[in-house]
């Protein structure tokens, strides 16, 4: 089977006005699939495998670099002590895991200060645990609101309400893989066909205000 792919709505032109306005603060759903990973990587909840990372020395650099690098550290559990210890000696496995979890956990943060995005290989490296994690899980979707959506659109976006969904495998699957690839264009696809078992027409969640799901 063909997955659905976005169709151009019978009114209020373009998909791309479909369900919102300039000003609707409405995103796509792989946008705000972004910005919920980024909040469980910031608060340490899912993070990229030592093996997966850059080398202690990179990451202990970064975080010695950068505001807030030794608040990461306080929080990870690592003394201010053993720190300075570790210029005369290596980092034991131990110390190695907390200072991945601080390290990731302040990039984090700062690519959501600065409004970027994790890169192909991080999204990748956290993808299975993402796939494994996430199974059986609901997920909660928040529709843009019909009030700030364009005028000719009102009407269908109104039909529109929060849901709370528990993705398939599959569908899960689908989405995570197309995410963690940075290809948005799979990523519409995907979350269309899935979005056509939550309501109909699909496209009045195409862009949504807040996802929100626990890992």
């Amino acid at each position: 089977m063909t997955p659905s792919r976005p169709r151009q709505p019978h009114t209020g032109g373009p998909l791309g006005t479909w369900g919102r306005g300039p000003d609707s603060g409405g995103t796509t759903f792989g946008e705000q699939l972004g910005f919920e990973l980024l909040d469980l990587m910031e608060n340490g909840d899912v993070t990229p495998p030592t093996d997966a990372s850059p080398k202690v020395r990179t990451q202990l650099k970064y975080l010695n670099s950068h505001k807030g690098g030794r608040e990461a550290m306080d929080r990870a559990g690592i003394p201010a002590r053993t720190r300075r210890g570790w210029k005369a000696r290596t980092p034991s496995p131990a110390s190695r895991q907390r200072i991945n979890h601080a390290y990731w956990q302040l990039r984090a943060a700062n690519w959501k200060r600065t409004g970027r995005t994790p890169p192909p290989s991080v999204r990748e490296a956290i993808a299975p645990q993402l796939k494994e994690r996430a199974h059986g899980k609901r997920m909660s979707i928040t529709p843009v609101d019909w009030r700030d959506v364009r005028k000719q659109a009102q009407g269908a976006q109104k039909e529109a309400s929060e849901r709370e969904i528990r993705p398939s495998q599959r569908s899960w699957d689908n989405l995570i893989d197309a995410w963690s690839t940075g290809d948005e264009t799979t990523l519409d696809t995907a979350w269309m066909d899935y979005a056509t078992e939550i309501d109909s027409p699909p496209e009045l969640y195409y862009e949504v205000a807040h996802i929100g799901f626990a890992l």
